[in-house]
């Protein structure tokens, strides 16, 4: 059943000291073919004049609401953003991401075309200003970074059929958002995802707008990947999901450990180890820089490219292993679970956490990608 309501819609950003992106931030919203009825920000308590620069934006024709979150964190102030606005639909946004000028209007659209859907997902670009940055967004996002690449069918042909998308491009009914409690506030990170799978599991119709598009930035040196990978694993393992990704990752880094403590039986398993490392680096980091650039364009993307796949791996492995640590050994996390989960259908609710992609979707693109 189709109904063309106009909707009213709430950009929902949370922000903590990020002046400097306040301008590219703001220019793109108001750029925008379709403009939010509402924007609220919800400020974890910035100390670099963040509010201030938002706050030249108003007498636009879009009221700005910017209200406190002292709780910090993304879904505490998700939550508070929420609860300061009435409108039927939540566009959900990180503060420092681009949104393209028919964002809005394309992540829109579906709730006014069909009353029974409660979550659509929009997808991500890479947003990309050096070399380093590159071969992060080659290796750590790969299938976002050639996405434009591809035509519309050809994107449509390649989406996952059941939606699990995060805070970074979802837009969300209202009543969806309180029917689900909005996001748990006890996780620093991956609060978005566990509210998506809520809202699987509660049987909210999802739906993937592809031409629904915005640039996410990239971590632009090792310290902050690390920090990035580290907490968005050691919030998987706070909330007991595993992610297929990191299940690979034991799987690799377990064998590679394994056959180097057989090293005490043969000289020949710690070369068989080597081997495999070298396999791995290739096929899982240089091969891809290699598949976006169409080549080696330079030679210092191969060191690169190596440092950036280990500090990945290592990173969320930790984070993982600390998170599930703390979900055995804390209470509180199980307990919050619980009652945030609870009276779910087990079928639905999934152990398990897929990855961003389809299975099998990087080997379809870069088919696609071969004949375009």
């Amino acid at each position: 059943m189709t109904n063309s309501t106009r909707k009213r819609v709430a950009l929902v950003m949370p922000v903590r000291n990020d002046a400097a992106a306040v301008r590219p931030t703001m220019d793109a919203i108001f750029a925008s073919t379709r403009l939010p009825d509402e924007i609220v920000i919800a400020d974890g308590l910035s100390t670099d004049g963040t509010p201030e620069l938002i706050k030249e934006y108003e007498g636009r024709g879009v009221p700005i609401h910017i209200i406190p979150n002292p709780a910090l964190w993304a879904g505490g102030g998700r939550n508070a953003a929420v609860r300061a606005t009435t409108c039927d639909i939540l566009v959900l946004d990180d503060f420092g991401n681009i949104i393209e000028p028919g964002y809005i209007e394309a992540i829109v659209r579906p709730f006014e075309e069909d009353e029974q859907i409660e979550l659509v997902s929009g997808l991500f670009q890479m947003n990309v200003t050096n070399d380093f940055e590159h071969c992060v967004a080659a290796i750590h996002y790969f299938e976002n970074y050639i996405l434009d690449r591809l035509s519309l069918d050809e994107v449509r042909r390649l989406l996952p059929q059941v939606i699990l998308p995060g805070g970074l491009c979802t837009a969300v009914t209202r009543r969806m958002w309180l029917a689900a409690g909005g996001q748990p506030e006890w996780l620093a990170k991956g609060q978005d995802k566990l509210f998506s799978r809520k809202v699987y599991a509660l049987g909210g119709k999802s739906v993937i707008a592809p031409d629904a598009r915005l640039r996410h930035h990239v971590r632009s040196n090792i310290g902050d990947l690390f920090r990035q990978v580290f907490f968005y694993g050691r919030g998987n393992g706070q909330m007991r999901f595993i992610s297929r990704h990191v299940a690979r990752l034991m799987l690799v880094y377990g064998s590679l450990a394994a056959l180097l403590l057989l090293g005490f039986v043969s000289y020949l398993f710690p070369i068989l180890a080597s081997l495999l490392f070298l396999a791995y680096v290739w096929r899982a980091g240089v091969r891809k820089v290699l598949l976006v650039d169409g080549g080696l364009k330079k030679l210092r993307y191969v060191p690169m490219s190596c440092l950036i796949l280990v500090t990945r791996d290592i990173g969320s492995l930790l984070g993982h292993l600390l998170g599930w640590m703390e979900w055995i050994t804390k209470p509180r996390f199980r307990e919050l679970y619980r009652l945030y989960m609870r009276e779910l259908p087990a079928e639905r609710v999934s152990v398990l956490a897929p990855d961003g992609a389809a299975p099998g979707m990087v080997g379809k693109m870069l088919r696609a990608l071969r004949v375009s």
